[in-house]
């Protein structure tokens, strides 16, 4: 057996049924090996590095195993962003990428192009090192099995993360004379017991804590520990939606926002930024349930941390009983805030431009009404949406590299077999190279709703933000945080889906039932473009 398909056969092995590829001339090991043998992984061919990436992580957030090849130094920069993604926001991830040929003549595998020349680099690791927890050449192709198994291990291992797999052309056709599997299994970190008795005495004497999480549901045993425990001691929960859903929102301690001078104690579980200190000054004990609880690749990070617990949230959540706290004012907090809300969206849904916290809701209400998964990037509002299982909402990722949703939607899909709904910018739509996306999403198609702001609203807040008192707060100008309006989903068309712009807001609810009985009914991608206010 020669190098790619032995590499395909252990990942078969492993769990691994597809691969998102972008191909280029070092994989024909690959393609020959899935003709030869039709049950190794599918080869998903996708035309751009970001969607290939961003595809793959989406397929891991469906509990699969997310693969992606690129081709050698240029695909690895392209794919750039996304390894940077899954490793801030703890996603594993398998990445293959070729190298240049590093024989100039002897054998078929040798250099044949001219930029099998310029394409070479002196460490392409390097390229990705601050970003993996793993990076390897294969040299022999004998070492093919240990590679595999000691990827797997370690990009399982909490803090999962992405792991990067170098692969010359040379080593994917040589033989392998030992394909012997070698057992890897991954770990994860428990609380010492002396850790739970200090924690459980803390929470005992605190009468007013509040759990401060980010992406403490990305496991559905985490949210599961999580929500029963603050159900059972009426603790509440901010950021019950972070980056993904930590608690349902319809449980009784979800708050969505909460002053955190009144709190006397913080429980922060898998969150790097608990809050500002630009805004808040806080002098309260702090407790940190976190897989890495000091956050060691951030090189400035003055958070304060009086108990550190090195463990995964259910191995914490599961181990440790307290009173139950008083929790008629977190309820009755809840209860105003929902009015609030309803009022808020009453007073909303006529408004011209339409208000993005309105669309939130309608969005909102199909996801729920209809079991779909929420794919957010820019700027839904999760608060103004019932979202209550596990998995039905994901958020920008961690580091802000933009462009995900739109691929990981496709990814997850494939991986769950759930229908999805994009919600994104006008400019992370863009970012997301839509032709590339409508390639894969032609068969495996979504729903995309874009709230087109005709600008860079993140940037225009920053001015305001450095510049309170600025000229261009007062002129409500903004160059260089302008966007032209163009009708930028109608290009979805060209791959025969489904596209409308909306800009009365009574128009919002039919839009998107429309659009979702287009992907339903008729297997066609819907792009619903809808025109709204410069506000968050």
């Amino acid at each position: 057996m020669y190098g790619g398909k032995a590499i395909l056969s252990l990942l078969k092995e492993n769990g691994v049924d597809k691969i998102f590829i972008v191909s280029g001339t070092d994989y024909p090991s690959f393609i020959e090996a899935k003709v030869e043998d039709p049950n190794l992984p599918d080869l998903e061919v996708v035309p751009h590095e970001i969607t290939a990436i961003s595809a793959a992580i989406g397929y891991s957030l469906g509990g699969k195993i997310g693969v992606v090849a690129v081709h050698t130094t240029p695909g690895t920069a392209n794919a750039l962003g996304g390894i940077m993604s899954s490793f801030t926001s703890r996603i594993p991830l398998l990445v293959i990428a070729g190298r240049s040929p590093y024989t100039e003549r002897g054998s078929n595998a040798s250099r044949n192009l001219r930029i099998h020349w310029t394409q070479e680099v002196r460490d392409q690791g390097e390229l990705v090192r601050q970003y993996v927890k793993y990076d390897f050449e294969i040299r022999r192709a004998d070492q093919i099995p240990a590679t595999i198994a000691r990827a797997f291990q370690i990009m399982l291992s909490e803090p999962r993360g992405p792991v990067y797999i170098i692969l010359p052309r040379e080593v994917s056709v040589e033989e392998v004379s030992n394909l012997k599997r070698i057992p890897m299994d991954y770990y994860e970190p428990a609380p010492p017991l002396e850790k739970l008795t200090k924690a459980r005495e803390m929470l005992e004497k605190a009468d007013r804590p509040v759990i401060i999480t980010w992406r403490a549901g990305r496991r559905r045993s985490w949210f599961d520990a999580l929500r029963n425990f603050a159900d059972r001691y009426n603790i509440p929960v901010l950021n019950y939606a972070g980056e993904v859903l930590n608690y349902p929102s319809n449980g009784n301690m979800a708050l969505d926002r909460f002053d955190l001078r009144s709190a006397d104690m913080l429980l922060v579980v898998e969150a790097e930024v608990p809050y500002f200190p630009k805004r808040v000054d806080l002098d309260v004990p702090v407790i940190k349930v976190d897989v890495e609880p000091s956050y060691s690749y951030i090189p400035y990070y003055g958070f304060r941390c009086d108990l550190c617990i090195q463990s995964t949230p259910d191995n914490f959540f599961n181990s440790i009983s307290i009173r139950p706290k008083d929790g008629s004012e977190v309820k009755e907090l809840r209860a105003k805030q929902i009015e609030e809300k309803r009022a808020e969206v009453k007073r909303l849904m006529d408004r011209r431009p339409i208000h993005p916290k309105y669309l939130s809701y309608e969005v909102g209400k199909i996801a729920s009404s209809y079991n779909l998964t929420i794919f957010n990037e820019y700027q839904f509002n999760p608060r103004y949406a019932e979202l209550n299982e596990f998995g039905s909402y994901y958020s920008d990722l961690s580091i802000g590299y933009l462009g995900f949703a739109l691929g990981a939607s496709v990814g997850y899909r494939i991986a769950t077999g759930r229908d999805v709904i994009v919600t994104t910018g006008d400019g992370s739509f863009i970012f997301g190279v839509p032709e590339a996306f409508y390639y894969i999403a032609h068969k495996y198609p979504v729903m995309v709703v874009i709230y087109d702001n005709g600008g860079w609203l993140a940037s225009a807040e920053a001015v305001d933000e450095v510049f309170p008192e600025g000229l261009a707060k007062v002129k409500k100008y903004y160059p260089g945080a302008e966007f032209s309006r163009f009708e930028i989903g109608k290009t979805v068309e060209a791959f025969h889906g489904y596209y409308e712009l909306v800009e009365d807001p009574h128009e919002v609810e039919p839009a998107l039932i429309r659009g979702l009985e287009k992907v339903r009914k008729e297997n066609r991608i819907a792009v619903i473009q809808v025109i709204v206010d410069k506000v968050r």
